[in-house]
């Protein structure tokens, strides 16, 4: 393991050659892209705050996140060139982060409708949104060959289950897997469908990895209670990088041998 940086910064995710993270900006946010040593400001907000972290598009050029203000909770879509974010499908008043599909033509992301909080895709060309999984859902996460989606169940008390649907929206059936409420963040790992997770206590969890196909599910790290995981993402490579909390907040990677 080791540290990439030492900042308020949380929320990282792995783009090529880059990591996006989240700052917080007074009452405000800011979204930094640290590639090579250098940091560039994506996208900020004030009186606002990024709800989870930002998804990156297949691509690496477009991040979306979800940006919580007096106005609600909206969809917005930046460069990872600079220029801004612009808002989409803005009539949506989205819930959890959104996840780009594999085809970069679509975000999915938990929104309120007609019936309650639903999964919609929505289309990058202004398109009008659709509803992709009709039952309570959040926090979306595409596998990496676009054939498998999965998502939290929006239940109350300290645990929820993971739930899977087909490329299609229709439920596709995996082995019962129940985390604790503060562990939201899942990823999959990078050719597979598996999943990595934070299991443990609610201050004090661990990497575990839960393979969707047999229902294999072992832990990959052992870190003592010095430090608390709040967000992570798992690159291309299999690599695992985290936000811990201690006495000051930083980036960490870890490298796992043996995949």
């Amino acid at each position: 393991m080791r540290d990439l940086m030492y900042s308020r910064g949380r929320s990282p995710r792995i783009g090529p050659n880059y990591l996006v993270y989240v700052m917080p900006q007074g009452s405000g946010y800011g979204i930094w892209k640290l590639a090579n040593g250098a940091a560039t400001e994506l996208a900020s907000g004030a009186e606002a705050r990024v709800v989870g972290g930002a998804s990156i598009s297949p691509d690496g050029r477009q991040i979306a996140f979800a940006e919580e203000s007096r106005k609600g909770t909206r969809l917005y879509v930046a460069g990872t060139q600079g220029g801004g974010a612009h808002p989409l499908a803005a009539s949506l008043e989205v819930r959890g982060e959104p996840a780009w599909s594999r085809d970069g033509k679509s975000i999915t992301v938990a929104a309120l409708g007609a019936k309650g909080r639903r999964l919609f895709s929505v289309p990058t060309d202004g398109g009008a949104p659709k509803v992709i999984v009709d039952a309570e859902a959040s926090n979306p996460m595409w596998s990496s060959d676009g054939k498998l989606l999965v998502y939290s169940d929006t239940g109350v008390g300290p645990t929820f289950e993971v739930k899977a649907a087909n490329a299609d929206g229709t439920p596709h059936a995996i082995a019962t897997i129940t985390l604790p409420r503060g562990s939201r963040r899942i990823s999959f790992m990078p050719g597979r469908h598996a999943l990595v997770v934070l299991q443990g206590e609610m201050r004090h969890v661990n990497f575990w990895y839960v393979d969707l196909d047999s229902g294999e599910q072992r832990q990959i790290s052992d870190f003592g209670r010095e430090f608390a995981i709040e967000d992570f993402d798992v690159g291309a490579d299999g690599e695992i990088v985290f936000d811990r909390f201690r006495d000051n907040s930083d980036i960490a990677l870890i490298e796992l041998p043996g995949r």
